[in-house]
This record gives C-alpha cells, sequence and structure tokens, in this order.
C-alpha cells in the first residue's frame, strides 16, 4: 500500500527537519509581493534561532523591507546575496563593505538569474515559494487569497529547477485549487504562516505613477515618436519598463492606438491595470504576465484567456531561442543614468548607492529590435546624462533611442527615422549637445570615491562579469 505524505506544516522547526536543512545551503526566494515580502523573514528568521549558518540566499529581488537581513548577516546566518537589484538600508550595507559578507553580491538580470539556477552556476538548495493559495497537495498559485498578487512567473522556473520545493502560504485549500501555477509533483512541503505580506505594497518605488508635468512631456514625446518616425507600431510587440516615465508613457499609448485603430499583438514584462484596459479594450491582443505589479492584475489573469502566466525562462533566458524578449519589436526602459555611449545604469545612483534593480533590463534591450531609454536628461539637479555611467548594466550597442523632456535623440544609423521626425516637424537633438547643456546648467556630479575590497560583481547575460563594484568610500 502507498504512504500518503503530508506536505502541510504549521511549525517552520518541524519542516526544516523533514527537508532537511544545514548550513551552507543556497535558498532562494521570489519578489512578486515586492515591498510587502514577509516570507524571507519568516525563513531567515527560524535559520537564525535555529543556528543554521553560511547560507547563500538567492532571490530575484530585495527591497527595504528586506532591509532586517543586516542583522542576519552579521550573525554569520547569511554569507552571501545574489540578487537583481538592491535598496534601502541593505543596500547602503553592502556598498559600505562592512566586512560581514564573505562574498561579493552577484547582481544578475531576470534572465541571466534564470539561466544561472538553470544550467549549475548557482544551483538552488531549497526554493521557499511564496503562495496566495496553496491546496494540501502542494498545489500554488498567485491568482488567489488574500494576498493574491498575480503571476509567479519566477516562482515557477524555481519550482522546476531547485533540489527541494517549499510553497508557503496564508491560504491552504482543502481540494484541489482551481488554478494551478506550480503543480504538486514539483513541490516537497507547504508551509502555513499567519502572512506571506501584503500585496497592497506592490506598488513601490519604480511601479509609483507619475503625473508631474517633466514626466507627462517625456511621455508625450515617446509617442510623437512612435507615431511620425515610420517605426511600425501596427501588430509590434512591446515591453514597457516600470518606472513612472514608463507607467505614464502606457496611458498615452493607449489614446494613441485608439485614435489611430493601430493594435499590438503582445505586450510582455511586468503588467499593469492600464495594460489590462488594453487588452480588454482590444488595443493589445494578448499579455505575456512574468510578473504583475499591482494586485487587481490577479483577477484579469483569472477572467481573461489571453492574458497569459510565463515562467521566467519563458521570458528572458538568454539559453532558450524562443523566450519572449527575443521577439520584442520595440521596448521603452527606464534610466538612472545614460552616458555619450548610450551605455545605461539603472542599479546605482551617481553617488553610488544601490538603489535600482537589473530586473530585466540587460534581457530586453539585448531581445529587442529597437530599444528606447525614456529618463529626463536632469533628475533633482543631477545630471542623468554623463559622460560616463557611474554602473554600466546595459551595453549601449543594444540601445537605440533616448527620450526626454527636452526631445528625441537618436544613433546616427537610424537616418530614416531621422528624416521622419525632421519631415514631421519634430526635431531630432544630439546626445553630446546634451550632455554640455546639462552640465553647463548643474555641473558633474560628485563621483564616489571607492575603497579596494569589491563589494558587489554585475553580471551580463551569460554570467561573465562585466563590472566590479568596489566599498563606497563615505564621505562625511
Amino acid at each position: 500500500m502507498v504512504v500518503r505524505l503530508n506536505k502541510v506544516f504549521t511549525s517552520i522547526e518541524k519542516l526544516f527537519e523533514r527537508i532537511d536543512v544545514r548550513n551552507g545551503m543556497r535558498i532562494s526566494f521570489h519578489h512578486h509581493l515586492r515591498n510587502g515580502d514577509l516570507v524571507v523573514k519568516h525563513v531567515v528568521g527560524a535559520m537564525s534561532r535555529l543556528g543554521i549558518k553560511n547560507i547563500k540566499l538567492s532571490a530575484t529581488s530585495l527591497m527595504p523591507c528586506h532591509d532586517f537581513l543586516i542583522d542576519f548577516i552579521r550573525d554569520g546566518t547569511i554569507v552571501s546575496l545574489e540578487t537583481s537589484g538592491l535598496r534601502g538600508s541593505l543596500g547602503e550595507f553592502v556598498s559600505r563593505g562592512e566586512g560581514y559578507l564573505e562574498y561579493p553580491v552577484i547582481f544578475r538580470s531576470h534572465g541571466g538569474r534564470a539561466r544561472a539556477i538553470s544550467d549549475g552556476e548557482a544551483p538552488v538548495d531549497i526554493a521557499f515559494i511564496a503562495a496566495s493559495s496553496a491546496d494540501i497537495y502542494g498545489n500554488a498559485t498567485g491568482m488567489s487569497g488574500l494576498n493574491s498578487f498575480g503571476s509567479i512567473g519566477y516562482g515557477i522556473w524555481e519550482a522546476q529547477n531547485a533540489k527541494k520545493v517549499v510553497i508557503v502560504t496564508d491560504n491552504l485549500v482543502q481540494g484541489v485549487l482551481e488554478n494551478i501555477s506550480i503543480c504538486q509533483s514539483q513541490v516537497d512541503a507547504i508551509l502555513v504562516v499567519p502572512s506571506i505580506g501584503d500585496s497592497s505594497k506592490l506598488k513601490f518605488g519604480a511601479l509609483v505613477s507619475k503625473s508631474d508635468p517633466i514626466t507627462k512631456v517625456i511621455a508625450r514625446n515617446v509617442i510623437a515618436f512612435l507615431a511620425k518616425s515610420g517605426v511600425d507600431l501596427d501588430n509590434a510587440s512591446i515591453q514597457l519598463g516600470s518606472g513612472g516615465i514608463s507607467l505614464e508613457t502606457t496611458k498615452y499609448l493607449i489614446d494613441y492606438l485608439k485614435e489611430s485603430g493601430k493594435r499590438i499583438k503582445f505586450a510582455i514584462g511586468g503588467v499593469t491595470p492600464e495594460l489590462v484596459r488594453a487588452l480588454e479594450y482590444g488595443y493589445i491582443q494578448s499579455l505575456l504576465d512574468v510578473q504583475s505589479f499591482d494586485a487587481s492584475v490577479s483577477k484579469s489573469l483569472l477572467r481573461n484567456s489571453r492574458h497569459h502566466e510565463i515562467d521566467v525562462n519563458t521570458y528572458a533566458n538568454p539559453q532558450n531561442d524562443s523566450c519572449a524578449v527575443n521577439f520584442l519589436d520595440i521596448a521603452i526602459l527606464s534610466a538612472l543614468e545614460i552616458d555619450v555611449n548610450w551605455n545605461v545604469n539603472v542599479l546605482t545612483g551617481s553617488n553610488g548607492k544601490f538603489m535600482g534593480a537589473i530586473g530585466g533590463h540587460q534581457d530586453v534591450a539585448e531581445g529587442s529590435k529597437l530599444t528606447i531609454i525614456v529618463s529626463p536628461s536632469i533628475r533633482e539637479r543631477i545630471p542623468v546624462v554623463v559622460k560616463e555611467v557611474t554602473t554600466r548594466v546595459t551595453d549601449g550597442k543594444y540601445v537605440d533611442v533616448w527620450i526626454n523632456e527636452r526631445g528625441i535623440v537618436l544613433k546616427e544609423e537610424h537616418n530614416v527615422y531621422k528624416k521622419n521626425l525632421i519631415d514631421a516637424g519634430i526635431p531630432v537633438l544630439d546626445m553630446e549637445e546634451i550632455y554640455k547643456e546639462v552640465e553647463k546648467l548643474v555641473g558633474h556630479a560628485q563621483r564616489p570615491r571607492y575603497k579596494e575590497k569589491v563589494v558587489a560583481l554585475v553580471q551580463d547575460r551569460t554570467g561573465c562579469t562585466k563590472v566590479k563594484i568596489n566599498e563606497r568610500e563615505v564621505i562625511k
């Protein structure tokens, strides 16, 4: 007779005994709850209480809600971090190189991470996957429950590749889930906790909409470019990245699609309520959703047959020739800095502080036929356009257009777009000239001073180190 295994645990200590948690393991988490996540705290806190040490923590991104990890780095529970982003006090702690982490933080894009956990570079021993609903058999989803967050696309790939998989949920269903994102056959255990977090906090940082005059001007400039440059928008595929300008551009794009009668074939990446409305109005034919940027998007995944949940391998793994970013026609992405050689920084401020994330920036820019960067030329009297970016995340060779509040900047090879814009009465600006104008207005940003210790490595999508970030000297 087959012995039926009870996978459900309410005691994290008993769970750790069952799955044999040991010193030195690599554990992973997703960030679908963004700044509302509590799962990392549940798990790492328990490891610290039980004296488990030398853990390698691999997360799709780290937010200010994870600042508590500083204490667990100091006590030796955590010895290394792997992530796409770092912010808040934890980011400041790492950049100061206080000597607690044994290894430099490794920054990977979402596609780069998908590659690393599947090709053996960064194998995951235990994946702790937050799910807003799970059943007693181990089926799980992020689409239902009190803290529904939408797509669980990062977690799906973790479940397929980790040696052991633990679903962490605050909504355990006794029957079989109606909608299944992660299959029970991939799950070793289910941990039931009082709360996985607060999905109302998905809108954080780069996902906060902006409607200030400069943002609106940039968004209108983007639509002017798409309408007048000769870009074939009808039946195109598109990704609009995170960032207030990209979010505002989405609203203007929907209005343009309505007026022009043009239609988008599919949109990918982080899905917003605006994209859902465009889908339901028929302006976008399909949505491919690896990460939902608002809890309300869950309802669309449940009711719209053309709104598809996809995993991060399908989204952006560079070892997957059929990944969605390789079929993009247009990408609209944000920047903290852009330099005169078109390189883009989305990870650190000009002062060297960690304040952003690679996310899918490298993946999308490399895969898309046309990559548009949107940003102001100056942000809070700090130049965005610089001679050389502080941290080179996305190489300039993958960028085609920079659109800012002053206008549109094109690479020289886009002569057809340039002619069409000029013929339409839209001036095309020069990168070097804008750089010089900005320099006259606000001068140079104070560049960070670094010490000898390397505190972080930025990888390209294939796993090669492209940038070493040293300990930052604190200027008093």
